[in-house]
C-alpha cells in the first residue's frame, strides 16, 4: 500500500505539473484573444463595417472572451495549486463549454461564408448609394477606399450610377485617387472593394476554423486533465482512509 500511495503521489504531481502548464498557456491564448478582439474593432472591422451582415457586437465578443479566459486561467491556477477535486470539475466543466461555442462559431462561420459575401455585396451598394447623404457611412467608405487601396464594387465604374457620381465631376470620390498632379486626380485604385475583402473574408474563415478546432483540441487536453487531477486527488484521499 506504501509503494502504491508513492506512486500514486507522484502521478497526481505529474498531472498537477502538466495542468499548471496547460493552465499558463491557457492564460496566454486567453490575452492573444483579447488582444485579437482590440484588434479587429480598431483596425480590421472598420473593412466590414458597411454591411449590415456584420454585427457591431461581434470585436467585443472577442474581447469579453479573452477577458474571461484570463480570469479563468488565473482562478484555474489557484486551483490546480490548492487541488480541490470540485474546483477541478468545475474548472473542467468551464472549459468545456468555451470548447463547445468555439467548435461551433467556427463551423457556423465556415458554412455562413458564402452569405457573408452575398451580404457584404448587398451592404457595399448600401453604402454607396447612401455615401455623402450619411456621414457614418461616408466615413466607412473612405476609410475602405484608402486603407485597401480599392474604389467602387466591382471596380471604380460603379460609381457613375451611384448617387454621388451623378451628382459630381469626377463622379468618383476623392478616396478612389491612387494618384494625383496639381490636385487633380489622374489615376484611380483600379481594384474594387468587394473583390479585395471577399479574398481577406475567405482566407480568414479559413484560418479561423483551423485555429477554433485546434483550440479546442488543446481544451480538451486540459479537460482531461483537470478530470484526472481531480479524480487522482480523490483516490489518494481515499486510499490514506
Amino acid at each position: 500500500m506504501g509503494k502504491q500511495g508513492q506512486a500514486g503521489g507522484t502521478l497526481v504531481s505529474c498531472v498537477k505539473s502538466m495542468l499548471m502548464t496547460f493552465n499558463v498557456l491557457f492564460w496566454i491564448l486567453g490575452a492573444l484573444v483579447l488582444a485579437a478582439g482590440i484588434l479587429v474593432k480598431v483596425e480590421i472591422y472598420k473593412y466590414v463595417e458597411v454591411s449590415h451582415e456584420f454585427s457591431a457586437t461581434a470585436p467585443y465578443v472577442f474581447v469579453g472572451t479573452g477577458g474571461f479566459m484570463l480570469l479563468l486561467g488565473l482562478l484555474a491556477c489557484c486551483c490546480t495549486a490548492k487541488g480541490q477535486p470540485v474546483l477541478l470539475y468545475i474548472y473542467a466543466a468551464f472549459l468545456l463549454v468555451i470548447l463547445v461555442i468555439l467548435v461551433g462559431s467556427g463551423i457556423s462561420t465556415w458554412a455562413f461564408r458564402k452569405h457573408l459575401k452575398t451580404g457584404y455585396e448587398d451592404g457595399l451598394t448600401r453604402a454607396l448609394t447612401d455615401y455623402e447623404r450619411n456621414p457614418t457611412v461616408m466615413s466607412a467608405v473612405n476609410t475602405l477606399q484608402i486603407m485597401l487601396s480599392c474604389c467602387g464594387i466591382q471596380n471604380s465604374s460603379d460609381w457613375v450610377a451611384m448617387p454621388y457620381g451623378q451628382s459630381h465631376d469626377p463622379p468618383q470620390p476623392p478616396s478612389c485617387c491612387r494618384e494625383t498632379r496639381d490636385s487633380v486626380c489622374v489615376a484611380l485604385h483600379p481594384q474594387g472593394c468587394y473583390s479585395t475583402v471577399v479574398q481577406f473574408l475567405e482566407g480568414s474563415t479559413s484560418i479561423l476554423l483551423i485555429v477554433a478546432l485546434s483550440i479546442a483540441g488543446f481544451q480538451f487536453f486540459g479537460v482531461v486533465l483537470a478530470c484526472c487531477l481531480a479524480r487522482g486527488i480523490n483516490k489518494a484521499k481515499y486510499e490514506q482512509v
